[in-house]
């Protein structure tokens, strides 16, 4: 049985798949045997369709990212090959934090994932228990990170690579507390 796999961050200009821009792509190979986190890829992209109205995206407003990277960056179709070589070798073994909102973007941009995983954030809600207007809400990555390692004090940069091994820890966190099997 396969004990790696594929923990993903992507950055965007916005939340909805068909409209807004992946802007960042950071992947990582997690052995759950061992808790290594392994760099696959890290790569800033300019969407030709990227306009004056996306300077007003949440993650320039919020200092994450510079604009000036992504006019100067390559458009993922530069790197559709790469990327999607890198999943083939992990189908059905892929995931992040919030499975549905990265897997929704990628799949949209003409990616195949494979069978969907089931996803940490959502997996781990009743074991983080975050009140919310609701009941329990689903735990922010930051949330997580404060709760697992109080004593290891991370803030989440917004940046694909560095948030996919924040996630990537977190996961493997919750895999040793029997609390997540991705597998």
């Amino acid at each position: 049985m396969r004990k790696e796999i594929i923990v993903l961050d992507i950055e965007t200009t916005g939340l909805k798949p068909k409209e807004d821009l992946i802007l960042e792509l950071g992947m990582v190979k997690l052995n759950l045997e061992t808790g290594k986190i392994s760099e696959l890829f890290d790569k800033v992209f300019k969407d030709p369709r990227l306009t004056a109205k996306h300077r007003e995206a949440w993650i320039f407003q919020n200092g994450f990212m510079e604009l000036d990277e992504v006019r100067n960056a390559e458009p993922i179709s530069k790197y559709m090959d790469e990327i999607q070589g890198i999943m083939n070798q992990f189908q059905g073994s892929i995931t992040a934090w919030n499975r549905d909102f990265d897997s929704a973007f990628l799949e949209h941009a003409g990616f195949n994932l494979g069978p969907a995983i089931d996803c940490p954030m959502k997996k781990s809600v009743d074991y983080f228990k975050i009140e919310g207007p609701f009941g329990y809400k689903w735990p922010k990555a930051q949330e997580a990170w404060d709760i697992l390692f109080p004593d290891r004090p991370k803030i989440e940069e917004h940046r694909g690579l560095d948030d996919s091994r924040m996630e990537a820890t977190i996961i493997y966190e919750l895999y040793k507390r029997g609390q997540y099997n991705p597998l």
